[in-house]
């Protein structure tokens, strides 16, 4: 049985690894711009670095199988057992324990391979086998109460795997063993249960080579000082290696699962930019359409007819540039043969515009974030000296990571379509916040469409 299930989750592991292809982890780059005193703007590239450092722990299940010889220490009134310096021969057996450790890595952010090297400080595993309980009625039966303390180094591999965190691992485990303790126990009935405990003379193996492989997911949960960024890792590995003890002929030996988390921290690369101040910069400008509906009578399964329309170009007044999203109600609207002026969108250096997605899920730019990005790579011809800084945002309905490729996503949308228009993708600065930065409240589901939106900046 055991044999078929390390057969099973080795050929899963094999298929995963064949149909994997991807070229690296990316956690998100960020982009800051920050004004200078000489009106120039600074730019900040943050990209995802290479080494990362932290602590990891979990627990110890083990399996112990093999011989396990142990001398008696008291007798046992059964033919089989005649004496009380016999040897008897335990059973498997199955046991716990926990771990703690220092963990570093390198993962190049542009490579699906890297290595990492986990010292485990504190190492124990702990096992119990017994022996079939006599037939009579003290039900006479010897136990081995196994507990091991090791310092362990295991030096690994990792294959990152197609689905963005989620990785392969294998490598090597040198357990020193600190202390063990080996106790047999004798237990019986006599007008109730009774244990009687002696310490073995048995002494383990010092050293203990051994192979581990197993799986992981990683994801982002913290940027710290705009400098670091820290990484949540769960995962499991099988690991399996030499004998335990070899006195009295023994070969006793464990195959026993890790189930842990890893929590690290790494530098991020940060490439600076300056962005020039151009003086010769005039603003187009500013107006904007006005129109007049005048609704006619409503009646029930009746559609509202339109008795009037007027539109215009005003002077634009200085107010908020957050642009709520598009109506989802279609209104038939007749366009009198005049030919009005045509509606003309206000862009201007400094200004934020903002616009919404209609559900957590949706990254399509709708026609108005589109009409105003064809005004935007417009005024970028114009002012060659002109960047754009873009902003993705989301609600919290989702992961943690799920959030974050939305944000990072609905700002790529943004820089396609630019870049569609003729503008330089090195005058596009995106970046996605994730659901970090609410501006409404994620308990109402008003709060959340103010929170999953673009900011779209122009910086000159």
């Amino acid at each position: 049985m055991l044999r078929k299930a390390i057969y099973i989750f080795t050929l899963c592991l094999s298929l995963v690894f064949t149909v994997s292809e991807t070229e690296g982890q990316n956690m998100g780059d960020f982009r800051e711009l920050i004004p200078l005193p000489t009106k120039d703007t600074l730019v900040l590239n943050r990209y995802q670095g290479d080494w990362w450092f932290g602590i990891n722990g979990g627990v110890n299940t083990s399996f112990y199988f093999s011989k396990l010889k142990m001398p008696l220490t008291y007798s046992v009134f059964d033919t089989l057992i005649p004496t009380p310096d016999s040897l008897i021969n335990f059973p498997s057996g199955f046991g716990m324990g926990y771990y703690i450790g220092l963990y570093g890595e390198w993962m190049p952010r542009d490579s699906k391979w890297g290595v990492s090297l986990s010292l485990f400080l504190q190492d124990f595993r702990s096992g119990r086998a017994q022996t079939a309980p006599s037939a009579d009625t003290m039900k006479e039966a010897y136990e081995a109460i196994t507990d091991f303390n090791y310092i362990s180094i295991s030096p690994s591999a990792r294959y990152n795997l197609a689905l963005s965190g989620l990785y392969l691992t294998g490598g090597l485990d040198f357990d020193i063993t600190m202390s063990a303790k080996l106790t047999n126990r004798f237990q019986f009935v006599n007008s109730g249960d009774i244990n009687q405990d002696k310490a073995n003379v048995m002494s383990p193996t010092k050293f203990r080579f051994g192979l581990h492989a197993g799986i992981g997911y990683e994801f982002l949960i913290a940027d710290i000082n705009h400098k670091f960024r820290v990484l949540f890792n769960p995962y499991i590995t099988v690991n399996g290696g030499t004998s335990l003890i070899s006195d009295y002929g023994s070969s006793r030996n464990t195959l026993f699962a890790r189930i842990g988390v890893a929590l690290k921290v790494g530098p991020d690369e940060v490439r600076k930019d300056t962005l020039q101040y151009n003086p010769n910069f005039h603003p187009p400008p500013e107006s904007y359409a006005s129109a007049r509906h005048d609704k006619g009578p409503d009646f029930p399964g009746f559609v509202e007819p339109l008795l009037a329309l007027e539109a215009k170009p005003v002077e634009r007044p200085k107010i908020s540039e957050e642009v709520a999203e598009a109506s989802t109600i279609d209104t038939k609207v007749v366009v009198p043969e005049n030919n009005p002026p045509a509606r003309r969108i206000s862009v201007r250096s400094g200004a934020r515009k903002t616009y919404y997605f209609p559900s957590s899920a949706s990254t399509t730019l709708s026609n108005e974030i589109k009409d105003y990005l064809d005004a935007v790579s417009q005024f970028l011809k114009d002012n060659p000296g002109s960047t754009v800084r873009i902003v993705g945002h989301s609600d919290d309905q989702g992961t943690f990571s799920q959030n974050q490729k939305r944000s990072e996503e609905r700002a790529r949308q943004v820089v396609q379509y630019l870049v569609s228009k003729g503008i330089s993708s090195g005058r596009l600065f995106p970046r996605g916040d994730g659901s970090r930065v609410p501006i409404g409240d994620n308990r109402t589901e008003e709060g959340r469409r103010k929170n999953r939106r673009v900011e779209i900046v122009i910086v000159q």
